[in-house]
């Protein structure tokens, strides 16, 4: 691939795919631009015109991770589709976790700088993004949980700090799950049920 073949916007496609790929692969943090540039087949000043730097090519590999997750998250609980019995809210609830579990499993270089330094240092930048602060996994998670209050399951109408707690519960069975040995689906499915149930015993659901 030449500079001259590159139709517009291809370059820069390349080179999110080139660091997915590389991140997937876990070599992202090894990972130049200049030998991005050199594998792709363009010139180094091509791809300087594309991201200033590594750093802001990782943002829009972070970017892209939180509006995967995000999607991931709306597709069980729609914004305009609140739950309508107990028993479908608790399993949305676990597929919420097992959602987040799985992806942290699959994606676990992604997962990392998400929520890791690379996240944290685009934290104002990513908030700053209407689209990125749409209905966020946070919220749906609130809206799910409101969903048991609305239902009469649970006697108080769960707030952010419920949230924050059942994001804790989430994000630390996640990183469990993937400093282990790969695990199978079942055993992912387990993991899920476990922290869904006693995410929901911590909202006062006592069914």
């Amino acid at each position: 691939m030449t500079d001259q073949k590159l139709k517009r916007g291809d370059l820069r496609n390349a080179l999110m795919d080139y660091a997915t790929q590389a991140t997937k692969a876990g070599t992202i943090g090894q990972m130049s631009l200049r030998q991005a540039a050199r594998e792709i087949g363009v010139s180094s000043g091509a791809v300087y015109r594309h991201f200033a730097d590594k750093d802001a090519l990782l943002y829009e590999i972070v970017h892209c991770g939180f509006m995967d997750l995000k999607e991931r998250f709306r597709s069980i609980r729609p914004e305009d589709a609140p739950g309508t019995s107990v028993d479908q809210v608790l399993h949305r609830s676990r597929e919420l976790v097992r959602t987040y579990i799985q992806f942290a499993h699959d994606n676990p270089s992604l997962w990392h700088m998400m929520f890791g330094e690379i996240g944290v240092a685009n934290r104002d930048r990513l908030m700053d993004d209407s689209e990125h602060r749409h209905y966020t996994p946070f919220d749906v998670t609130l809206e799910n949980l409101r969903d048991l209050w609305r239902l009469g399951a649970v006697d108080h109408e769960p707030d952010m700090d419920d949230v924050r707690y059942i994001w804790s519960a989430t994000h630390g069975a996640a990183d469990l799950a993937i400093s282990q040995n790969r695990l199978d689906f079942a055993e992912i499915d387990a993991i899920a049920e476990q922290t869904a149930a006693r995410n929901a015993r911590a909202i006062g659901y006592r069914g």
